[in-house]
């Protein structure tokens, strides 16, 4: 009996070798406009019934350096995550942003000091699209310090922190900037 529990452990194993579970869990994909973006392979694989094929060579190259960058314009027209993120295959690029971008809090150096802006603090109140990207751009090649007169005239944070949205630009200055 007992010379037959090896082989019966080897044949329940099979699976599991055969799973792609040799292969990094997190694959980070570097973006040099909105910084780094984590893909979970485990997920995917799970969703996929294991089958690497399916993306690999169709979608992504499985050598990184041979996957053009693309936009977030790109995926929403099918390239790259896009193929199976449109909304029917699996949920929306144009959704749930935070499930591939980090929301990490940004630090600007002002004239009137430095500042802080907290993604959880806005993100608790707000979804990503009603920031990005008609007032804020998430490309940080592209961001513009905008100073505290252009705020109180609606630009940038003044947009919402105009006193009546939230606490004017012209008030709680420590709310923001270090004092």
């Amino acid at each position: 009996m007992i010379k037959y529990i090896a082989p019966l452990l080897f044949l329940l194993m099979l699976p599991a070798l055969g799973s792609a579970r040799w292969i990094d869990d997190v694959a980070i994909i570097e973006n040099p406009a909105v910084g780094a973006v984590g893909f979970g392979h485990y997920g995917h694989l799970e969703a996929l019934g294991n089958n690497c094929v399916f993306c690999h060579n169709q979608v992504f190259n499985i050598d990184p350096v041979k996957n053009p960058p693309a936009s977030m314009t790109d995926m929403e027209k099918g390239r790259s995550c896009g193929a199976c993120h449109n909304g029917q295959k699996a949920f929306s690029v144009t959704e749930n942003c935070s499930s591939c971008h980090p929301t990490a809090d940004i630090d600007f150096s002002t004239d009137a000091g430095d500042a802080l802006f907290s993604h959880a603090l806005h993100t608790e109140l707000y979804g990503c699209s009603d920031c990005h990207p008609d007032l804020f751009v998430p490309d940080r090649s592209q961001r513009k310090i905008r100073t505290m007169e252009q705020m109180a005239d609606g630009l940038s944070c003044g947009a919402c922190h105009d006193g009546d949205t939230a606490f004017s630009v012209e008030e709680n200055c420590e709310s923001c900037h270090d004092m």
